[in-house]
């Protein structure tokens, strides 16, 4: 649900809410700027099968990538990985040649690891000193399982707009999704939208061949 509400260009305003709360970007901006871009991976080999993101976008040069994992099996972040070193790989045009491309990509994780109660942890390209060897890779990891740990021990009212959003996003019981976001307009558009997205007989359909396709 969440790709099918954030990959639209009718429905920008969404993800650009999302990345609005980890870039130094205003959602305005965003909204006037951000693009959606091709989510399909170029194949390293003719015969190889073809791969997709699940969300790709650009603003200001920058590739937004953003992935949603259901499993902690170490391959799927090894991949995700990989998705990002293929979106750096693509070199962009700029006035004195050619630049490799600033990629951020954005893991919303329905897991998290053992030991780690972190809801937002951020990974760069850096030495033991903190010293960046480069800024044009930047993973973002979001652990939903220690934000839903926070609102049951804490309660709803702990809760940052962040962090209601986020659980808006993945919440699958509409009735649960209408509490989080009470009195936020933009939060109960997303679920009305949502609900109706659902509702229409095509978005099953979608879904069905995208996994027939992956099978």
């Amino acid at each position: 649900m969440l790709k099918c509400m954030f990959y639209n260009e009718n429905r920008l305003k969404y993800s650009c809410k999302f990345f609005s709360y980890y870039l130094d970007v205003d959602y305005e901006y965003l909204l006037k700027n951000l693009k959606l871009a091709k989510n399909e991976l170029d194949k390293e080999r003719e015969k190889t099968k073809g791969e997709r993101s699940d969300y790709v976008a650009i603003i200001d040069g920058n590739m937004l990538n953003l992935e949603v994992n259901c499993n902690d099996d170490l391959e799927v972040m090894e991949r995700n990985m990989e998705y990002a070193h293929r979106l750096y790989a693509k070199k962009l045009e700029t006035r004195s040649g050619y630049d490799y491309t600033s990629v951020i990509q954005f893991n919303l994780n329905n897991f998290s690891f053992e030991g780690n109660d972190k809801i937002i942890d951020y990974y760069f390209v850096q030495n033991d000193d903190g010293v960046l060897l480069s800024n044009k890779l930047v993973f973002i990891q979001i652990y939903v399982p220690n934000l839903r740990k926070k609102w049951y021990n804490l309660g709803i009212e702990s809760l940052s707009e962040e962090e209601k959003y986020i659980l808006t996003l993945v919440e699958p019981k509409i009735k649960v999704s209408l509490e989080l976001g009470k009195g936020d307009k933009f939060m109960e558009d997303y679920i009305n939208e949502a609900v109706e997205v659902t509702n229409d007989f095509t978005f099953g359909e979608a879904y069905d061949k995208e996994w027939a396709l992956k099978d």
